[in-house]
């Protein structure tokens, strides 16, 4: 499956990116973490911005965590979902 394709069915909300951090955590700093600015953190925490599962995933790292730790959802992606079994065993 191609990346724009993950990007039109599959986003993760970056706010839940901030619960690793206080309440009273500055942006700036938050941001240093993450590697985004400040300003990026703001409009996370309105909690309108979606990330596709490349960045997601990029930023999960670096907090130190798998996605999965992050969105419960990380393994509903199609790429982790294993095809049914074909009957091998059918009599011919």
């Amino acid at each position: 499956m191609t990346r724009k394709k993950l990007t039109n069915r599959w986003c993760f909300p970056a706010h839940a990116l901030l619960e690793s951090f206080g309440e009273g955590e500055w942006a700036s700093n938050i941001g240093a973490v993450l590697g985004v600015s400040g300003t990026r953190i703001q409009q996370w925490r309105k909690g309108t911005t979606n990330l596709d599962p490349y960045q997601a995933d990029k930023f999960a790292i670096k907090l130190g965590k798998h996605p999965s730790q992050v969105w419960t959802n990380w393994f509903d992606l199609p790429e982790f979902q294993v095809p049914p079994q074909e009957n091998n065993n059918e009599q011919q």
